[in-house]
């Protein structure tokens, strides 16, 4: 994380949705089956979706933002584990174990536990629809042509919790070129949290290429239509689902239906507004397991990638 940047400011922009969905869910959810439930749902998020914002902070603004949600319906009580956002680890052994009912985790997490995934109900952010791309950006007046010839060139790319799965897209290009890893192969790699530090260094020439969200280099194109002139995409990645929010298999029917309507209609709360409204968030959309099938061929990929033995091109 860069010293200058204020941790708070990226856990809101990039964790609101998360954040009041969750609350405003299990809030709903507890309404629906009373506060004498005998087993309360309980609900997590892995801190691996923080994309390296403070947890810390990021656990702050969660209570805060829970007490608001909370006060607007008059309930007290929000079953959340107490840790709020968990270890990777932690987290995947607790889904195995059952111990948790609704939980938001990384592709890499979901890799490892799809077989707890209630499979009919996975709950992604609705930009990413049916899945979400990565770009390559080099300068169109770079010598870059083809992925080899950033070999030692400088990488700037972008700090956001959609971008936890770009080590696997970089090294399976790498991968299928017989080029050295991503460590290895580039020069220098610099990270940010804003996407104009991201961009603009490759449209002034002062960085050889960018990796950013497809969405959001298209979204800073309409804002500046000469980077979409000037920049073009070297590679693009298969559509991919970086972060799910996730039932477990054994949640019951009736406690699901009511958390996951909750979820979906946040935003019809008062507070859960002022959220939204505040903090820019979006809602979520309901798709099957089938939704991270590229994803998990990526990763398995990636897998096959770091095995020992020579490396095969691509067909």
């Amino acid at each position: 994380m860069d010293e200058n940047q204020t941790p708070m400011v990226m856990t809101r922009r990039q964790f609101s949705t998360w954040l009041a969905g969750l609350a405003a869910g299990a809030v709903l959810a507890r309404r629906s089956f009373g506060e004498n439930t005998v087993r309360p749902l309980r609900v997590a998020v892995s801190v691996d979706t923080l994309a390296g914002a403070n947890v810390s902070d990021a656990r702050a603004a969660y209570r805060v933002w829970t007490r608001e949600v909370t006060a607007s319906l008059g309930i007290t009580s929000v079953e959340v584990v107490p840790e709020i956002f968990v270890p990777s680890d932690q987290i995947i052994r607790m889904i195995r174990h059952g111990e948790i009912d609704l939980f938001g985790i990384t592709a890499w997490e979901y890799a490892k536990v799809a077989d707890f995934v209630d499979a009919s109900s996975v709950l992604v952010e609705d930009y990413i629809g049916d899945g979400m791309q990565y770009v390559l950006l080099v300068h169109n007046a770079s010598p870059f042509k083809k992925l080899a010839d950033l070999h030692g060139g400088h990488l700037t790319t972008h700090i956001h919790r959609d971008m936890n799965l770009l080590p696997a897209w970089i090294g399976n290009l790498l991968a299928g070129d017989n080029l050295p890893r991503m460590d290895v192969f580039f020069g220098e790699q610099v990270a940010r949290d804003s996407v104009t530090q991201v961009v603009l260094p490759v449209f002034f020439r002062r960085m050889d290429a960018a990796c950013l969200a497809r969405r959001h280099f298209e979204i800073a194109a309409e804002l500046n239509p000469q980077l979409g002139k000037d920049l073009h995409a070297l590679a693009i990645s298969p559509k991919i689902v970086p972060i799910a929010l996730c039932f477990h298999k054994n949640c019951s029917a009736a406690a699901e239906g009511f958390l996951k309507n909750a979820i979906i209609r946040s935003a019809s709360l008062p507070a859960g507004q002022q959220i939204a409204a505040l903090y820019q968030s979006r809602g979520f959309a309901t798709q099957s397991s089938s939704c991270m099938n590229a994803t998990l061929e990526m990763l398995r990929e990636y897998a096959r990638a770091l095995s020992p033995g020579p490396r095969k091109e691509r067909p």
